[in-house]
């Protein structure tokens, strides 16, 4: 049984019941009765419910009820005169009873007050209250209500318990006691709560002692007073039915006003850094022992209730009053840090943000000075970018979060004084936060499509009213409707000269419009259904339609003419696109398909499968490498667009994904889905990054701006809105790469860090101040590997371009290119001698060079598409991963072909050598790594990992313990065992006596940086990666002049610098280390 469910908390209660009420067919046997109130929330999911049988209890008949009540009404009062010892008084006549039972009427709620109100042992005057109860007359007949009897009965209960209700001191006293009761949002014990609503002990005894009936009065100091039925405050706090003025409870400003500044007072008395005293910042909530206990002796129940419900109490004050106006700027000022910290201890995150959005309010309509509106602005930015690590660990509000910050913020220039973050962002903190979240509205019927104009400044949306609508993207504002369909406009796209904007129609035709003029200028017709898709070539001499009619149409836009018409699926097509190149077209099929074909002859090329269900869109990447498409199964397939296979399937929506978009950087992969969320992944790897929430309605179209800086969405609500397609986070440092950091590379002796990136360009970064040192640019294409000669003068890099570069390390200075790959080259790596050169290519060759000479040396061909190279520790020996599952080796100075390796059942990403030569290990999508014995090359072991997308293999100093970095996890594996084991990815409690600064490995897990000693047991966590520099793509560590320093490379083009000199845990071991070798 589930009694009185309106009484819980709102969040979740829907949720309990559909999960009940979906599951009750498979329990027969099990009959659940539930009782509540009828609020919106409960009544919804009761309306929307099959398997249930409602009863509303005020259309109970009372004949059905009354007998129930009478005896109810008869055994206690029974009990009342035996409590009280009344034995001289005569029992209770059938007349009184009966009385009684019809003042009830339908409601028990009116029976057990009137019981509780008749028994009162302080009056001892049972027939008296009786009496009282019995002649209580409702007001005119005009206003009965459901409710009148009981009111009318509340009203005599009030009017019983004060002397003289409209003497001004004893109403003063009644509003303050049985206000602050009814008005705190949550129950305090008797001692602390006299303290916080600033009366007596005394006031509250006067006050409650005749109220029992309604109120239940604390019998001791940590018992807290409290309402017996939620129907006692609905009534005193609503004039309509509370009839005496006097007794109604309002969230009246003067009231409020003390309880808000008493919060503010006691969080400015009691909230300090480490108030629980952790002082481990490295430590997770979860991790810290008597966590609990210390939370409860550090934060009093009376400091809890003031840091969660602060906000709301500000919300009923008077603006701009005077005291509460001085008291959050300190606040502001002072205590922020220190409240979400205290919020994350109790538990309370989520809320801080609502609390801080409505004190940010106040703060602006009560005019107060900008910097306080200004901080708690950044608090709630500051909140909403770092929830998920402050939800994790408390202390980390001053170290990584303060740190990631915006360093041009008022927040982080207001902090950053006082607090001392153990944790330095040399290089990749952002300036500023980004603009929030807009929302146009002008569309009366749902959005269907929406479009940016290729220059990203104006915005096109079709919708079910059955016009587009043009926007300017950065202002916001409307331009113009064009209006000319008679059908639902299902799709619009502009051209890629910005010219013309084709939109295709319900009524089975499409229109293309002059964007200046907003005129239609050509109408095509030739489907016999709905149009559901319109593209553009690149080069805008093609325009393709999918439609209904299970075809697609090619047209020449420019004359208005059909070119062909595209027949291969069964149902109707939902989506078309373009390849970047114009020469293939992609589309997608309510028959689980996609198909592709030749863009210029309109030939079949190939069907693809591997949805179950609808497939609603599709889209290619910028760099036409990978393929996406959304279903109604609710997933996303990330494609080779090459191969056409399917490398993930990106699984997070809980409804139909009807919209997919890549980001013209390459970054990232948006998909809208009927869940009503947007979710943003990495185009690359298809790794989660974000959820966009916050929609009223199902998304029916996402799209990226030109220069990626914006996601647009439409709605079925006909809302069109505009989001930072980072979600919500900072804008790229100044020196920020354009597009996905590749590759990371340290030079020999730690003090310059090498990035290359997929926006053609190599960086040059000082790895002691994180300063900038230059920019390397020669490449024309994406820059895949970075890599430094072991004496560190020279750098090389491999680029889309099929080229290998050489730049002179310390001067910047491009030395040479060297020509000889005909695609792609994909890896490069110095020999230990720093006398010959490798580079791999997709074209299947390895290639030996003379750095120093800048000649070619040899070519052998792996019969393959080569991913990565490896020289062997004493340079004989070169290996290479291709993508035809095999490793090879070959002779590092003739390059001669030794050995091939078989044993993965996929592409070979990734292969190293231990420091001794002995071992070889490979990384493979198939989502294995193999040791192999280097002299024998005999398989000795294959280790399992969780994921394709294999970033990293590295070996610890002594070569006894082998590190795996994925997309998503970290895994050691201890070598000295056979077979290899699994070591334990818990933090150790106790750091090993031989630990020292030079035998730490570094490697992210999750987000975490995270300190590994040799044998690959962590041993704490250092630094938190904010999600918005999602998805790291390489980690790289060194300690020059024994100064710590960990970087990391980002999708999103961010270099990261952290210093980690004055981290507690980096100072514990300072005394053990030896100067950086």
């Amino acid at each position: 049984m589930l009694d009185a469910l309106d009484e819980c908390e709102e969040q979740g209660t829907d949720t309990i019941l559909q999960l009940l009420l979906s599951h009750a067919s498979q329990l027969p046997f099990l009959r659940v009765l539930i009782t509540s109130r009828l609020e919106p929330h409960i009544s919804s999911v009761f309306t929307e419910a099959r398997n249930l049988a409602k009863r509303v209890l005020h259309n109970i008949e009372a004949s059905v009820i009354e007998e129930d009540l009478r005896l109810y009404i008869r055994s206690e009062l029974g009990k009342i005169l035996k409590r009280l010892k009344l034995g001289s008084i005569p029992d209770w006549t059938d007349g009184e009873i009966n009385s009684l039972v019809e003042k009830s009427g339908k409601l028990f709620i009116y029976a057990a007050t009137s019981i509780r109100f008749i028994g009162d042992a302080r009056v001892q005057d049972p027939r008296g209250h009786l009496c009282l109860i019995l002649d209580t007359q409702l007001t005119k007949e005009s206003e009965v209500t459901a409710y009148s009897q009981l009111d009318s009965l509340h009203i005599g209960v009030l009017q019983n318990s004060l002397s003289d209700f409209n003497h001004k001191a004893i109403m003063k006293r009644f509003q303050m006691v049985v206000g602050s009761i009814v008005l705190l949002w949550q129950p305090l014990p008797l001692g602390l709560w006299a303290q916080f609503v600033q009366c007596t002990l005394d006031d509250v005894d006067t006050t409650l002692c005749h109220l029992r009936s309604v109120i239940i009065p604390p019998l001791a100091l940590d018992e807290a007073p409290c309402i017996y039925h939620p129907s006692f405050c609905d009534f005193i706090m609503d004039p309509s039915r509370c009839s005496i003025p006097n007794f109604v409870i309002v969230a009246v400003p003067d009231q409020e006003l003390r309880h808000v500044l008493q919060c503010l007072k006691l969080m400015e008395t009691f909230l300090r850094q480490d108030i629980a005293g952790i002082l481990d910042v490295s430590l997770l909530n979860s991790k810290v022992k008597g966590s609990e206990e210390k939370v409860r002796d550090a934060l009093s129940v009376e400091v809890q209730y003031t840091c969660r419900y602060w906000a709301l109490h500000l919300s009923c004050v008077e603006l701009g009053e005077k005291r509460v106006v001085e008291a959050l700027e300190g606040f502001s000022k002072w205590l922020l840090l220190m409240w979400i910290e205290a919020m994350s201890l109790i538990g309370s995150l989520s809320s801080a943000i609502v609390s801080i959005e409505g004190a940010h309010q106040w703060a602006m309509n009560s005019k107060c000075e900008v910097i306080v509106i200004t901080l708690l602005d950044n608090a709630r930015q500051f909140i909403l970018a770092h929830c998920e690590l402050i939800q994790e660990s408390a202390l980390q509000v001053y170290h990584s979060a303060l740190a990631f910050t915006p360093y041009d913020t008022a927040l982080y220039k207001t902090y950053s004084k006082d607090v001392k973050s153990c944790i330095r962002v040399l290089q990749g903190a952002d300036a500023q936060w980004p603009q929030n979240l807009s929302t146009l509205i002008s569309h009366s019927g749902a959005i269907n499509s929406v479009a940016f104009l290729p220059d990203g400044l104006w915005l096109a949306s079709g919708s079910d009213d059955c016009t587009l609508q043009l926007w300017d993207a950065i202002s916001g504002q409307h331009i113009a409707t064009l209006q000319g369909h008679s059908g639902t406009v299902e799709s619009v796209a502009f051209s890629h000269n910005g010219l013309w904007l084709a939109s295709g129609s319900w009524n089975h035709i499409l229109h293309l419009w002059d964007v200046m003029l907003g005129t239609c200028i050509v109408t095509l017709q030739g489907h016999s259904g709905a149009v559901s898709s319109v593209a553009f070539s690149p080069d805008g001499q093609r325009l393709a339609s999918a439609s209904h009619d299970h075809t697609l149409c090619l047209w020449d836009p420019m004359l208005g003419m059909h070119i062909a018409t595209l027949q291969g699926h069964s149902e109707s097509v939902s989506s078309v696109a373009f390849s970047p190149d114009g020469l293939q077209l992609v589309s997608g099929s309510d028959d689980h398909t996609l198909c592709l074909w030749d863009a210029i002859s309109g030939a079949h090329a190939a069907t693809l499968t591997s949805h179950s269900k609808d497939v609603t869109s599709v889209a290619f990447s910028s760099d036409g490498l990978h393929l996406a498409s959304g279903s109604h199964d609710e997933t996303v397939c990330l494609r080779d667009a090459v191969l056409g296979v399917c490398i993930a399937t990106l699984q997070g929506h809980s409804g139909f994904v009807v919209s997919v978009a890549f980001s013209p950087n390459g970054s990232w992969l948006a998909s809208g889905s009927w869940d009503e969320t947007i979710c943003v992944w990495d185009a690359m790897s298809g790794t989660h990054i974000a959820t966009l929430h916050g929609l009223s309605d199902a998304v029916n179209s996402v799209t990226f701006s030109p220069d990626s800086l914006w996601l647009a969405s439409g709605t079925q609500d006909g809302a069109l809105c505009l989001w930072n397609s980072m979600s919500g986070t900072p804008i790229p440092a100044p020196y920020a790469h354009s597009n996905s950091i590749s590759s990371l590379a340290l030079s020999p002796d730690g003090l310059l860090l090498a990035s290359g990136s997929h926006d053609h360009t190599l960086h040059l970064w000082d790895v002691i101040s994180g300063a900038h040192i230059a920019t390397l640019e020669g490449h024309s294409g994406q820059v895949t590997s970075v890599a430094f000669s072991p004496d560190g003068v020279q750098l090389a890099s491999g680029s889309y371009d099929n080229a290998v570069c050489l730049w002179d390390a310390k001067s910047a200075r491009h030395i040479t290119t060297l020509l000889g790959h005909h695609h792609e080259v994909t890896s490069v790596a110095f020999s230990p001698d720093g006398l010959r050169l490798a580079s791999g290519s997709t074209d299947r060759n390895l290639c030996l060079w003379d750095p120093i000479l800048g000649a070619h040396i040899a070519t052998s061909y792996c019969s393959n598409l080569v991913k990565s190279v490896a020289f062997s520790p004493n340079g004989l020996q070169l290996a290479s991963g291709s993508y035809g599952k095999t490793v090879y080796l070959l002779d590092a100075m003739s390059g001669a072909h030794i050995a091939t390796l078989h044993g993965h059942s996929d592409w070979v990403t990734l292969v190293a050598f231990s420091p001794d030569g002995l071992w070889l290990v490979s990384g493979s999508f198939d989502h294995t790594v193999c040791i192999w014995d280097a002299i024998s090359r005999v398989c000795i072991a294959t280790l399992n990992v969780d994921s394709w997308n294999i970033l990293d293999l590295a070996f610890s100093f002594d070569g006894h313990t082998l590190i795996s970095q994925t997309s998503t996890n970290t895994f050691a594996w201890d070598l000295t065992s056979q077979p290899p084991q699994l070591v334990s990815s818990s933090i150790l409690e106790a750091l090993p006596p031989t630990i020292s600064l030079s035998s730490l490995m570094w490697c992210m897990v999750g987000r975490w940086i995270q300190a590994l000693d040799s044998e690959g047991h962590p041993v704490a966590h250092i630094c938190y990666i904010p999600p918005h520099y999602s998805p790291w793509t390489g980690v790289q560590a060194s300690s020059p002049l024994n100064q710590p320093r960990v970087a990391v490379g980002c999708g999103d083009g961010h270099v990261i610098i952290v210093d980690l000199q004055d981290h507690p845990f980096v100072q514990r071991l300072q005394h053990a280390e030896t100067p950086y070798r």
